[in-house]
């Protein structure tokens, strides 16, 4: 029998108290762990204005001398280098660059810079600035990776050379082309497999003490792909080794501006957001073997059934709106799921709410719009402040730098100039298995406490390949629905009023552990006391 004493009430609350003080606590050190600015390096190059000025509006005019002078930055302590600085003249062409001269020109530069000013440990993070070069191309095939058939082919029997200038940095450490080491690019072998993929702690709980150490490659002949294996730990590739590696790129610099505008004091109105979920001839179930939809096919290290496992978590999670869930198992243009912004011509299904995620096989739809409108479904949609862009077309990182679409398919570069806030796209031709996991960017970004560097990085099953992540790096989201006590911040005080007042946030009709539990889980980040931040 519960007792009633004035000594069991005052042991009642003092249990509290300290409860919430370990999870403030607690709150506070899941803070330091997530990315911080004095932990990322802008990069951009004077010669190039649009790079200048989104470099400026980006870490302020106190940072990058040049511009107008009068930006303030949008964070505080974040460190610049200026590519001009290292006298090297880029040689890249429609923002592509040749393997080797990627080496000289941007490479060793900031290796250089970074180890000239000891933050070869500090910095976890890269941006790269408007107009710095998107691609590396493959001397001996130019162009090879925007012809799929003919990349295939090469990737399988041959070297596969072509890359994102994104991509590659995030191993900014490790001579990966044939000339530095006789491993990784040889034959059946092109991308690396990414050990920050499917992780949920924040990078700075992964040491990265070991990142200048050169890495025991292994061939995954399976995969074409390459991992590392050794009895040595300080050779085996791990989370902290990976540079989270964003840029800040669109059709304009006003394009930047606004996109990373809406990343700031982010919050989704978890009542009146949507997702858009478009598969195409599925069998709407999340199921793991290998049945030829394009989100499960291919490398079994890969196969999850990313639509289905989406809907799924988003829908358990209970805290958005389950009537705003757009997911669509069906082919056929009756089926095509788009926007009321852009006239379809009365085909398909129109979805009016604002949305926070847009995952779409687009122009891989069994039964589109077709040509030419079908590229502009990513334009038709309402975009919520925060929206996501993760699409299942081989191209849609392709059009930055003045290149266009590649085979009508949908671009990161106009879902942003349409409003979005942050994307992932692929450079080149990256096949299906290493198409990015929208399920990893729900649990650690919308759903989660990861900063969008973080979050892109757990959702991405390969570096050294084809993918560039579009957007402020640093961003965090929150929801409506965790702002308890109604005063428009989340924080220790909203746990704080839920102990007070117990609120159903994941919408199952009542108010208990479960929604404490969820609170909690998101208020406080992952840790785990094995972190090393590196130099400061």
């Amino acid at each position: 029998m519960r007792s009633n004493s004035p000594s069991h009430a005052a042991s009642f609350v003092v249990s509290l108290v300290c409860v919430l003080t370990l999870m403030a606590i607690s709150a506070k050190q899941a803070g330091a762990n997530t990315l911080r600015p004095t932990q990322v390096l802008v990069v951009y190059d004077s010669r190039i204005a649009d790079s200048v000025e989104v470099a400026e509006f980006y870490a302020g005019s106190a940072l990058v001398p040049g511009g107008s002078g009068t930006e303030p930055g949008v964070h505080e302590g974040l460190r610049v280098f200026d590519l001009a600085s290292a006298g090297v003249a880029s040689t890249a062409v429609n923002g592509a660059v040749f393997y080797d001269d990627w080496i000289a020109q941007y490479r060793e530069p900031i290796r250089a810079h970074l180890l000239a000013n000891d933050l070869d440990l500090a910095i976890r993070c890269i941006v790269l600035c408007k107009g710095l070069p998107h691609r590396i191309d493959d001397i001996t095939n130019p162009g090879i990776g925007d012809q799929p058939g003919d990349f295939s082919a090469h990737w399988i029997g041959s070297r596969a050379i072509s890359a994102s200038v994104d991509s590659e940095l995030s191993l900014l450490w490790q001579d990966l082309p044939e000339g530095e080491i006789d491993l990784f690019r040889d034959v059946d072998r092109g991308y690396i497999q990414n050990p920050y993929w499917r992780q949920t702690r924040p990078i700075n709980t992964y040491t990265n003490k070991e990142v200048r150490t050169p890495k025991a490659w292994v061939g995954i002949q399976a995969g074409r792909s390459a991992t590392t294996a050794s009895d040595d730990p300080r050779e085996v590739l791990t989370p902290g080794d990976v540079l989270l590696v964003c840029r800040l790129d669109g059709h304009s610099v006003a394009d930047v501006r606004a996109m990373v505008t809406r990343a700031q004091n982010l919050v989704y109105d978890t009542d009146a957001v949507g997702f858009v979920l478009d598969e195409s001839a599925s069998n709407g179930i999340a199921d793991p073997t290998n049945n030829a939809e394009l989100d499960n096919i291919m490398d079994i290290l890969s196969r999850d059934d990313d639509y289905e496992t989406t809907r799924d978590l988003i829908l358990s999670d209970g805290r958005f709106d389950p009537a705003r869930m757009f997911y669509n198992a069906d082919s056929g243009v009756t089926q095509f799921l788009l926007g009321p912004n852009v006239d379809f011509g009365g085909v398909g299904i129109v979805v009016a709410d604002p949305i926070v995620l847009l995952t779409h096989y687009g122009r891989n739809h069994a039964g589109n719009p077709g040509t030419p409108i079908v590229n502009q479904y990513d334009e038709s949609f309402n975009l919520a402040p925060g929206a996501v862009f993760s699409t299942m077309e081989s191209y849609n990182g392709r059009a930055f730098n003045g290149l266009p679409t590649r085979f009508n398919q949908g671009q990161v570069a106009d879902f942003i100039g349409a409003g979005g806030t942050f994307g992932i796209g692929m450079v080149w031709e990256p096949f299906a298995q290493t198409v990015p996991d929208s399920q990893w960017i729900a649990r650690n970004f919308i759903l989660g406490g990861l900063t969008w560097a973080e979050a892109a990085y757990t959702a991405i099953p390969a570096v050294s390949w084809m993918h560039v992540v579009v957007g402020d790096p640093l961003a965090r989201a929150t929801r409506t629905s965790d702002d308890i006590n109604g005063d428009g911040v989340f924080d220790v005080e909203d746990l704080y009023a839920f102990e007070k007042t117990p609120v159903d946030i994941n919408r199952d009709g009542v108010a208990d552990n479960a929604d404490r539990q969820l609170l909690i889980s998101t208020f406080r980040v992952p840790i785990q006391e094995t972190g090393d931040a590196g130099r400061r």
